[in-house]
C-alpha cells in the first residue's frame, strides 16, 4: 500500500474536501441581517477525517483488488 500511497495527493484531496464542506455545509438563510455569520451544520474537519481514516484507504483496496482481478 505504501507503493500506492502519494502523501501529497492525499493531502490535497483532504483539503479540498474540507473547503466544499464548509462552503456547502452552510446554513442558507433569506435573511440579509445574517450574511456575515455563517452557521455550519457540522464541523469541515470531520469530513477531512473521514476522507482520511476511510475513503482514501478504501479506494486504495478497491483498486488493488481490481488490478489483482485483471490479472487473473
Amino acid at each position: 500500500m505504501k507503493l500506492l500511497t502519494f502523501t501529497s495527493v492525499e493531502e490535497t484531496v483532504r483539503k479540498r474536501v474540507e473547503k466544499k464542506a464548509t462552503v456547502f455545509g452552510q446554513e442558507v438563510s433569506l435573511d440579509s441581517e445574517n450574511d456575515g455569520n455563517e452557521k455550519r451544520k457540522f464541523d469541515p474537519s470531520v469530513a477531512s477525517r473521514l476522507y482520511k481514516n476511510w475513503v482514501i484507504p478504501l479506494t486504495k483496496e478497491v483498486q488493488v483488488e481490481y488490478l489483482l482481478r485483471r490479472v487473473e
